[in-house]
C-alpha cells in the first residue's frame, strides 16, 4: 500500500472513531460539562511563547503603522530588511518569509516574484489581526510551512461600528515628514444590511516620495505609490456563518533594477516597479448544537504579478504572474477531553514569467504548473487539570509540471508525512512547562517567478524536510509575567539557484541544510490601563555549518542578539502613550572575508493618540526618534570585492507620522 492509500486510511479512520466516540461520550460521566467547555475553544495547536504573536488591529492604528517595518520590528524573533517598503522583507529566526505559509482570510499566497523585493502586502488599517507560530508546527499550518504559518485576518462591518448603529464611516488623513516626505489617506463605508449581514468597503492609498537617512542624505530611486481596495461581506443565520472577502493591492515605484540595492556600480538603470495582488477568499463556518461538528471551509484565489521595466528602453528586465487557486475543508470534534481538528487542503499554482537580465543566450521564459494535496489531524488532549497534550499528523502529495519555456518538460512528484507532538503542564498554579517537537514537509513545487525564467529544473531535486523542536517556560502572578523560549531547527535539501555558466546559465539544486537555533525571554506588567515589556531573543542561523549571510536571499542572514522594551498607557483623559526601543548587538557579517561586523544599534520610536471628542482621533508617531543612522541586520549590507562597499540602503531616519482619523 502506497504512502497516500496509507495517509487516506489514517485521515478517515480516525473521523470514524470521532463520529462513533462521540455517541459513547455522551454516556460519560460529566462529559456535558467538559465538552461546554471545550466548544468555546478554537483549537489551533499549542502556541509556544513568546515565539508566536498576536497583533490587534488597534494596535496597528495607534503606532500609525504602514510598513512591514512598522508591524513586525518591535516583535520578538522578527526583523524586517530593507530601506525603501518596496524592498522590505520578513525574517522570523532569521529565515526568510518565503518559508512562512502566508495567508489573508485564509487565502494562501505562496511563492516569490522577485528575490530583490518583498512579497507580503499587508494593508494595517483594515486588518484584524496578525498572527504568528514561528517555527515548524502543527498540522493546520498548512502544506510545507518550513519555518510556520503568517496569518491575516481583515475585519468586518462589525468590527467598524459602533454601538447601536447600523450604518458608518472611517476616513483617515495621514502627513509623513521625512526627506522628501508623504501622505496617507483611508476612507471606508460599512453597515448592517440586517442584524446577521453586514458589508464593510474599503480603500487606502500611500505615496511617498525620497527618505532621509539618519545622516541626512536623501535616498535615491525610493518613491513608492500604494493603493489597497478591500470589501468584506459576512453573514451570521442560526448556526451559520460566512464571508467573502476581496482585496486588491496594487504597488508601484521608482527604483533601481534591484530596489533593495543603491546604484552602487554606477550603472543600475532606473526602472519602473509594479506589483499587484488580487484576492478572493469565501469563508463558511457550521457549528451546530453537539459536539460532533465544527466545521470550517475556505476556497479562494489568489493572483500576483510583477513587472520591472527599465526607464531609458522599452525593456523589460522580469516581469511574472504567479495565481493559486485552492481549498480547506477542516471539522472540529469534541470527544470528552479530546478536541480532534481533521481536514483535506489542495492548492493548484500556475506561473508565467520571463526575464531580460541576462546575456541574450539565456534571455528566457518559464511556464510551471504545480500542486499540492494535503490531508491532516491534530488532537488537543486535555489529560486533566495541569496537562494537555497535543499531536497531529499531515500527508502532503506535491507535483511540478513544467510546461514551457526553460523547464518544459520537467516533472517531479514526491509525498511526505508531517507529524507533530506538544506537552503544556502547569507545574503550579501559573507555572508552565512546554515542550513541542515538530516535522514539515516541503516537495518540489515552484519557488521564484523571476529565477524559473532563468534557472532550469533537470529533474534531480529531492524534497525539503524542516524538524523543530522547542522547550518553553512561562510563570506568571497577578500583573507580573515572564516566558521563555529555547528552540532548534533544521531545514534538510534547502533548495536554492546554482551558477554554472556555459550554454546554461544555471540549475535548481539541493544545496544543503540549513539550521537554526535560538531563545527568546521576555517579562513585563500586564494591567487594565498600563503594560510594559522588555526582552530578547537571539537566532544563530547556518547553512552547511557556515552562518548565513546577506547573499542567502530565500534562506535568510544572520542578525545581531536583539534587546526589545515597550510600554503603553490607556489611562489619561482619552489619551494613548507608548513608546518602543530597539537595540540590536552587533553581528559579523559574512558575505564577504573582508567584510565589517554588522553594526550594532538602538532605534526608538514614541507615540500618542487622543480622542478629544466622540468621532475624531489624532494621532502623532515619531519613528526612529534618535534619528540614528543604521542598517537593520535584514537588509542586504556588503557585498565585499570588487566594490567593497555598502550596497544595501540605510534604513530611514527620523520620521514624523501625525493623522486625524474622523469615524461616524
Amino acid at each position: 500500500m502506497n504512502r497516500i492509500a496509507s495517509a487516506a486510511l489514517l485521515l478517515s479512520a480516525a473521523i470514524t472513531h470521532a463520529l462513533y466516540a462521540q455517541d459513547l461520550a455522551a454516556q460519560e460521566v460529566d462529559a456535558d460539562e467538559e465538552s461546554t467547555e471545550l466548544e468555546t475553544v478554537e483549537v489551533i495547536g499549542q502556541r509556544m511563547e513568546p515565539g508566536n504573536m498576536v497583533v490587534s488591529g488597534e494596535d496597528l492604528l495607534r503606532q500609525q503603522a504602514t510598513t512591514l517595518e512598522d508591524i513586525f520590528a518591535y516583535q520578538s524573533s522578527v526583523a524586517v530588511g530593507g530601506g525603501s517598503a518596496t524592498a522590505q522583507k520578513i525574517y522570523v529566526r532569521g529565515f526568510e518569509d518565503v518559508m512562512l505559509n502566508y495567508t489573508v482570510d485564509g487565502a494562501q499566497s505562496p511563492g516569490e516574484l522577485y528575490h530583490h523585493q518583498g512579497r507580503v502586502q499587508i494593508e494595517p488599517d483594515f486588518v484584524r489581526t496578525i498572527e504568528l507560530d514561528a517555527g515548524a508546527g502543527v498540522a493546520t499550518n498548512g502544506a510545507g510551512a518550513l519555518t510556520g504559518a503568517l496569518r491575516a485576518t481583515l475585519k468586518t462591518a462589525d468590527d467598524m461600528l459602533a454601538a447601536d448603529r447600523d450604518f458608518g464611516g472611517y476616513l483617515r488623513v495621514t502627513g509623513i515628514f521625512n526627506g522628501e516626505d508623504g501622505d496617507r489617506q483611508s476612507a471606508a463605508l460599512y453597515g448592517k444590511f440586517s442584524d446577521s449581514v453586514g458589508l464593510i468597503v474599503g480603500a487606502t492609498r500611500e505615496s511617498r516620495d525620497e527618505y532621509e537617512d539618519g545622516h541626512g542624505n536623501l535616498q535615491e530611486a525610493t518613491p513608492y505609490d500604494h493603493l489597497r481596495l478591500f470589501a468584506k461581506l459576512d453573514g451570521q443565520h442560526g448556526d451559520h456563518a460566512w464571508s467573502l472577502t476581496a482585496e486588491g493591492v496594487d504597488d508601484e515605484a521608482t527604483t533601481y533594477e534591484r530596489p533593495n540595492l543603491t546604484n552602487f556600480r554606477g550603472t543600475y538603470i532606473l526602472s519602473d516597479q509594479e506589483m499587484n495582488r488580487e484576492t478572493l477568499a469565501a469563508n463558511y463556518d457550521y457549528d451546530p448544537m453537539g459536539d460532533a461538528v465544527d466545521l470550517h471551509v475556505t476556497v479562494y484565489r489568489n493572483d500576483t504579478d510583477f513587472r520591472v521595466q527599465r526607464q531609458t528602453a522599452d525593456i523589460i528586465y522580469g516581469e511574472g504572474d504567479f495565481s493559486s487557486t485552492g481549498f480547506d475543508v477542516r471539522n472540529t470534534t469534541i470527544l470528552g477531553s479530546h478536541s480532534l481538528t481533521y481536514g483535506v487542503d489542495y492548492r493548484a499554482d500556475e506561473l508565467d514569467s520571463g526575464q531580460n537580465a541576462t546575456p541574450p543566450f539565456a534571455w528566457g521564459r518559464t511556464r510551471q504548473d504545480a500542486s499540492v494535496l494535503g490531508l491532516y489531524i491534530q488532537d488537543n488532549w486535555q489529560l486533566n487539570e495541569a496537562i494537555t497534550l497535543s499531536a497531529g499528523l499531515r500527508f502532503d502529495d506535491y507535483d511540478l509540471d513544467g510546461v514551457g519555456g526553460v523547464s518544459e518538460g520537467v516533472n517531479i512528484s514526491d509525498d511526505g508525512i508531517s507529524p507533530n507532538v506538544g506537552v503544556t503542564w502547569e507545574v503550579i498554579d501559573g507555572l508552565v512547562l512546554r515542550g513541542l517537537y515538530a516535522e514539515a514537509f516541503r516537495g518540489v513545487t515552484i519557488r521564484e517567478a523571476f529565477f524559473s525564467g532563468l534557472y532550469v529544473h533537470d529533474g534531480s531535486l529531492e524534497s525539503e524536510q524542516a524538524d523543530n523542536i522547542e522547550f518553553g517556560i512561562s510563570w506568571s502572578r497577578g500583573p507580573w509575567y515572564v516566558a521563555a523560549t529555547w528552540y532548534e531547527q533544521d531545514i534538510e535539501n534547502f533548495i536554492d539557484v546554482e551558477y554554472v555558466g556555459g550554454a546554461v546559465w544555471g540549475y535548481w539544486r539541493n544545496i544543503g541544510d540549513a539550521k537554526v537555533e535560538g531563545y527568546e525571554i521576555e517579562t513585563g506588567w500586564r494591567a487594565n490601563d498600563f503594560e510594559a515589556s522588555i526582552g530578547m531573543w537571539d537566532a544563530d542561523n547556518t547553512l552547511n555549518g557556515a552562518p548565513l549571510a546577506d547573499s542567502n536571499l530565500g534562506l535568510g542572514t544572520s542578525i545581531g542578539t536583539t534587546w526589545l522594551g515597550s510600554f503603553t498607557w490607556y489611562g489619561f483623559e482619552n489619551w494613548t502613550l507608548g513608546a518602543q526601543a530597539r537595540y540590536v548587538e552587533s553581528e559579523p557579517n559574512a558575505v564577504a572575508a573582508d567584510a565589517p561586523d554588522k553594526e550594532s544599534y538602538l532605534v526608538a520610536r514614541v507615540f500618542a493618540d487622543w480622542t478629544p471628542l466622540e468621532h475624531l482621533t489624532l494621532a502623532l508617531t515619531v519613528n526612529n526618534l534618535f534619528d540614528e543612522f543604521y542598517y537593520d541586520h535584514a537588509t542586504y549590507t556588503w557585498l565585499g570585492a570588487p566594490t567593497n562597499n555598502y550596497v544595501g540602503y540605510p534604513a530611514i531616519g527620523r520620521e514624523i507620522v501625525a493623522s486625524a482619523a474622523f469615524r461616524f
